[in-house]
């Protein structure tokens, strides 16, 4: 900053030796002042926008780290309820007859039970891969406010950022 004032002061100093009439001297150093002005006005503009930009941002950021903090309490829970139980009991679905009933299986060497309606014998497949249900609700956590916030705060830096190109 203070190299930009040095220079400024240059270029008035030159000014005043190239420039004999007073009045055209007053009206050139004033409408330099002006032009000067405008600049700082637009690069205050510049700051209070980025500033504004780093605190949404940053709020952002602050509801992110509650939601990661909240996530991490749930697997914690969920760790300790799949891990720390001996005894898995598990919801099955039977193929022939669509009876739902729970079954103690403590180790998953077991391969077939039996319903306990129909009698028929299911076979379990331990290896299979099990991806999500259509039911399963996983963000079933997060309030439904936040996600509209969220959307809207993208939205809102998406407009601030077509503005900078203009």
């Amino acid at each position: 900053m203070a190299n930009l004032k040095k220079r400024f002061k240059e270029i008035l100093d030159d000014i005043e030796k190239n420039i004999k009439n007073k009045d055209d001297l007053e009206y050139i150093k004033s409408q330099i002042y002006n032009i000067s002005i405008l600049f700082l006005d637009e690069l205050d503009k510049l700051a209070e926008f980025n500033v504004n930009k780093l605190s949404v941002m940053l709020d952002r950021e602050k509801e992110l780290c509650k939601k990661v903090t909240k996530m991490e309490k749930i697997i914690t829970n969920l760790e300790k309820e799949v891990f720390s139980s001996s005894e898995c009991d598990f919801e099955i679905v039977c193929p022939y007859c669509n009876t739902e009933f729970v079954e103690d299986l403590e180790d998953n060497t077991d391969r077939e039970i039996k319903c306990p309606e129909c009698g028929n014998t299911i076979e379990l497949d331990w290896n299979e891969d099990e991806e999500c249900d259509e039911d399963c609700n996983c963000e079933e956590y997060f309030d439904e406010e936040d996600n509209e916030k969220n959307l809207d705060d993208e939205q809102e830096l998406e407009e601030d950022n077509s503005d900078d190109d203009m």
